[in-house]
């Protein structure tokens, strides 16, 4: 199964952006949030409802890592968001 398409909203490409761009010097990380719809045609289509940026826990150029708290933090967002849909 691959993905045929990928549907996110303006607010989470703005996310994206913005994060990327407010530090343009790093490489950066972040978690997109959504779900995987199959289509009656066989395709699979990612949709892309939510964005949680991640700041770097570690600050040398060969590390991009994130600290626990942050990442339990967008699973909590992720389970509360689902729940509002």
């Amino acid at each position: 199964m691959s993905l045929t398409c990928v549907t996110m909203s303006e607010d989470v490409w703005l996310t994206c952006m913005t994060h990327a761009l407010s530090t343009e010097t790093e490489e950066i990380m972040g978690l997109l949030l959504g779900d995987i719809e199959n289509s009656a045609n066989g395709g699979v289509t990612a949709v892309i409802w939510g964005a949680s940026p991640q700041t770097r826990s570690d600050r040398r150029k060969d590390r991009v890592e994130t600290n626990p708290e942050q990442l339990a933090a967008a699973s909590a967002q992720a389970e509360i968001s689902l729940m509002l849909l």
